[in-house]
């Protein structure tokens, strides 16, 4: 039981530090594409046409960066909703392992008792066969 909640903490600190990587990774790459526009942008501001093609590019950018961040957070919707999944299924086990050990405790006290009144039996059946014997051989002295 023990083992199983430490295997549920290292699968929950996996996932929180995927999550934190995904997260640190985003915002690195969107600094670093926001550094590299406003380096551009500085270099054209004194040609016109060439600024231009410039905040095209800025523009064309900016929908590449949209488009990654709304995949970023689709695949962090996807990671929480597949923790929680893996959640669900982890506590349904964990409900499933305490009926059955719940119900392996019932049935080891249930073969005690059965084995304890077995045992009255045969020891039962030993003396009335031990008393048999000391009777036939009573009778045969007596003969």
């Amino acid at each position: 039981m023990m083992r199983k909640n430490k295997i549920e903490m290292l699968k929950e600190k996996r996932a929180a530090r995927l999550k934190r990587e995904l997260e640190e990774l985003e915002a690195r790459r969107i600094a670093e594409e926001k550094e590299k526009m406003e380096a551009e942008k500085a270099k054209t501001e004194e040609k016109p046409t060439e600024k231009a093609k410039v905040e095209e590019k800025k523009d064309k950018k900016y929908s590449e960066l949209d488009e990654l961040k709304e995949k970023l957070l689709f695949d962090v919707k996807y990671v929480n909703e597949s923790y929680d999944v893996l959640n669900r299924t982890v506590d349904s086990l964990n409900k499933t392992n305490l009926e059955v050990e719940a119900a392996s405790t019932m049935m080891s006290s249930t073969l005690m008792t059965k084995q304890k009144a077995i045992n009255h039996y045969i020891e039962e059946c030993a003396k009335l066969k031990q008393d048999l014997e000391t009777e036939k051989i009573e009778n045969e002295r007596i003969r």
